[in-house]
C-alpha cells in the first residue's frame, strides 16, 4: 500500500463529512496562525461532492475560521458562462463561501468573457495562468481539499491525459470525457507541489480506482495516484475503501 500521512475510513458519508470537516477546519486554523497576520493561506478546493456535500455541511462552523486570512482557489473549472449551474465556483459560493466573511475567492474565467471567437479557451487559460503567476509565483497551494472521479481523475486531469512534467501551471482541457467538454485546470506538477492534499471521496464506484492507485498504479493511467504521498491525508467511506489492501 502506498504510504500516506493519514488514512481513515468511516461507515457513512455523514460520518465521513463530519470527521473531515472537523479535522480540516482545525488544520486550517493552524495554518492561518502559522502564516501570520499579513498573509493569506492558499486553499484549493474541487467541485463535485466537495462543493455540494462536504462544504455545505460545515456551514454551522463557518465562523470558526477568520476567512480574511484565506484565499480560495478552484483546482479546475468548467468553461461555461458565469452563473451556469455547471460552474464549480457558483456551487462553492452558494453552498458555503457566501458565508465566509472576508474570504478572497479567485475564480477562473468564464466563457462569456472570452467567447465568441476561435481560441477563446486558450485566451482564457493564458489569462488565468498570468493571474496565477502574479499571486503564486512559482509556488503551489498551502492545502487542497479535493475529491476524485470513478475513473481516478482529479481536477480535470483524466486518465491518459496527464503530463507529469508539464511546464505550465494552468491547462486548457478540450473534449473532456465528462461533460462539459471544455475546462480549465491546474496541472499535475502543481498538485504534486501542494504542501498537503486532503483527498476525500465516497461510494462503491470509486473503489476500483482507489484500490489500484494504492497498489501503485501509474498516474498516467490513474491520475489520483499522482497525489498519493506522505503528505496526503485520505478520508473515505467503507464502500470507497473496500478494494484497498491495507498492509
Amino acid at each position: 500500500m502506498v504510504a500516506v500521512h493519514t488514512f481513515e475510513v468511516y461507515p457513512t458519508v455523514e460520518e465521513l463529512n463530519e470527521a473531515v470537516g472537523r479535522a480540516f477546519l482545525a488544520r486550517l486554523n493552524t495554518l492561518i496562525d502559522e502564516a501570520g497576520a499579513d498573509s493569506r493561506v492558499n486553499l484549493a478546493i474541487s467541485g463535485g461532492a466537495i462543493t455540494t456535500s462536504l462544504l455545505p455541511s460545515l456551514l454551522p462552523s463557518v465562523d470558526e475560521i477568520d476567512w480574511s486570512h484565506v484565499r480560495v482557489w478552484l483546482v479546475d473549472e468548467r468553461y461555461v458562462p458565469a452563473g451556469d449551474e455547471d460552474r464549480n465556483d457558483e456551487q462553492a459560493w452558494e453552498g458555503f463561501l457566501h458565508a465566509a466573511s472576508g474570504v478572497e475567492f479567485v475564480r477562473m474565467p468564464t466563457s462569456d468573457v472570452y467567447a465568441p471567437g476561435a481560441g477563446s479557451l486558450d485566451e482564457a487559460t493564458v489569462a488565468f495562468a498570468d493571474t496565477w503567476r502574479e499571486i503564486m509565483g512559482e509556488g503551489s497551494f498551502d492545502i487542497a481539499l479535493i475529491g476524485m472521479g470513478p475513473d481516478g481523475h482529479i481536477c480535470s486531469l483524466f486518465p491518459g491525459r496527464v503530463d507529469m512534467d508539464e511546464a505550465s501551471p494552468i491547462l486548457a482541457i478540450r473534449n473532456s470525457p465528462k461533460p462539459p467538454p471544455e475546462r480549465i485546470t491546474v496541472s499535475m506538477p502543481i498538485m504534486r507541489a501542494c504542501a498537503e492534499v486532503w483527498l476525500t471521496t465516497a461510494g462503491a464506484a470509486k473503489a476500483d480506482a482507489l484500490g489500484r492507485a494504492f497498489a501503485g498504479a501509474s498516474p498516467l493511467n490513474l491520475p489520483v495516484a499522482g497525489i498519493l504521498s506522505p503528505t496526503t491525508r485520505v478520508y473515505l467511506d467503507e464502500a470507497a475503501a473496500s478494494r484497498i489492501e491495507v498492509a
